[in-house]
């Protein structure tokens, strides 16, 4: 009987793994269509089949459930840069990553821009969303990496945050475009005006990415 015992446990587990998952995409959905305050537990666990206390099994309350939902798309974007930190070569090749990793993420699904608007709304109606203990913040690990580059000498001294203040107006510009471009321009009658393409191309972040450093190192040269 006791082999029997980590089979059983390990299904549990996946079955578990696959219904948290089944929860956090109905949530996410939901919320970027309605935003986060308008959506009940009751209508997510209409939404996926099951019944309220199977929902509080898995999620104490919709803050936590927001909180894992963030916590997972940041910690997707912190690998990432974990690797971009590993492999870049060079502070340039780390902007135009990072910039094509925002690119990736908001034009590979339209939901992606509506839960973030959603999101930015929900805080500037003096809510909050209190990160939990040991979060990972994609801002944090972007710093981080590029405070890395500047103490190898490759960034001048100073500098980093100013790289970061450029890039992270940048990446909010990428998300905004992608939102006027996927839901905006679809409700403007096109005899109104024209549907010009606003969203980023990978051709601009590289481009970006060379202007950001070329000229902060013309700055920090001329300020000396």
């Amino acid at each position: 009987m006791a082999k029997n015992i980590e089979p059983e446990k390990t299904d549990k587990t996946e079955r578990e793994t696959r219904m948290r998952t089944a929860i956090k995409k109905a949530a996410f959905a939901l919320m970027a269509e309605k935003g986060l305050d308008k959506v009940s537990m009751r209508e997510i666990a209409e939404k996926v089949n099951v019944t309220k206390p199977v929902l509080y099994y898995y999620f104490k309350n919709k803050e936590d459930l927001c909180h894992s939902i963030i916590e997972e798309h940041e910690e997707a974007f912190c690998t990432l840069l974990d690797i971009v930190g590993k492999e870049a070569l060079g502070p340039e090749d780390i902007i135009r990553k990072g910039l094509l990793s925002h690119l990736d993420f908001f034009t590979r699904d339209p939901i992606h821009s509506k839960f973030v608007l959603q999101m930015i709304a929900y805080t500037l109606n003096a809510k909050s969303l209190t990160p939990p203990k040991n979060h990972k913040n994609t801002h944090e690990k972007l710093a981080a990496t590029l405070q890395a580059e500047e103490k190898k000498g490759l960034l001048p001294k100073g500098s980093a945050k100013d790289v970061m203040a450029l890039v992270s107006g940048l990446s909010s510009s990428i998300m905004l475009d992608a939102y006027f471009e996927q839901h905006v321009l679809k409700l403007i009658s096109k005899n109104t005006m024209p549907c010009v393409s606003r969203l980023h191309s990978k051709e601009d972040a590289e481009r970006l990415a060379k202007i950001i450093l070329l000229g902060v190192k013309a700055y920090y040269k001329d300020a000396k």
